[in-house]
């Protein structure tokens, strides 16, 4: 009686994007020499959505949980390491949003095409082009605060008075104290990183001056760390 032979399964289009993927991942968390190295290391997750292969639903689901756990790190990770925050009033949902549409819909037809044989055009357009639209629009976001985040010579700093809410417990090197501010009829409060000697003295109730900057697209921006400003 024969045995039967072990069958070698060979790697698949998505174990090769996983793989790619968590090493994309690791080189953007901790190879990239530079800030644009990290963002566009994102933009290669998210554009490795469409050529994934989908089989059945619990496929799916670990895929998408696997590519979704590496752009979320690598976002977060991004995010924490930038000096300045938009307001939550200026998040550019919607024109991001309205570039992503197309960036999705492009996307997805170049999987069309080169994989014309090899893809399911069904699910192509009803699971992986709505996951593929979500994913761009946060990409497409996070590039717009990237580049509206800038200083301009033409536009003036808002200067803006803010109050003490209440210190906020220490953490490691951080001093944070809780801000608040009006800015266009509208109400904040924010956290933010300050010099050691200025938490140490501060009370609730007291005043700062800050600065808002208008931002290249007209999207006001603050520093989350005025530790140098008062030294």
């Amino acid at each position: 009686m024969e045995t039967p032979k072990p069958t070698i399964q060979r790697f698949t289009r998505n174990y090769i994007l996983i793989c790619v993927a968590v090493l994309v991942t690791l080189y953007g968390l901790f190879i990239a020499p530079t800030f644009p190295l990290r963002v566009y290391s994102i933009g290669v997750l998210v554009l490795f959505i469409p050529f994934l292969e989908i089989r059945n639903q619990s496929v799916v689901l670990q895929l998408f949980f696997v590519f979704f756990i590496c752009i979320q790190i690598s976002s977060i990770a991004l995010f924490d390491r930038m000096p300045y925050e938009l307001l939550l009033s200026s998040q550019p949902f919607g024109p991001a949003f309205i570039h992503a549409l197309p960036a999705a819909l492009l996307c997805c037809a170049a999987a069309h095409i080169l994989l014309l044989k090899q893809v399911n055009i069904v699910k192509l357009y009803t699971v992986q082009f709505p996951i593929m639209l979500i994913a761009c629009t946060w990409y497409i976001r996070m590039v717009l605060i990237l580049n509206n985040c800038q200083h301009t010579t033409e536009a003036k700093n808002v200067q803006i008075t803010a109050v003490v809410v209440q210190k906020c417990p220490l953490c490691c090197d951080i001093h944070e104290l809780l801000l608040s501010f009006s800015y266009e009829g509208r109400q904040y409060q924010l956290p933010m990183d300050v010099h050691p000697k200025l938490y140490k003295k501060a009370k609730e109730g007291d005043k700062l001056n800050l600065q808002l900057h208008p931002g290249v697209y007209g999207w006001p921006w603050y520093h989350k760390d005025i530790k140098r400003r008062y030294q």
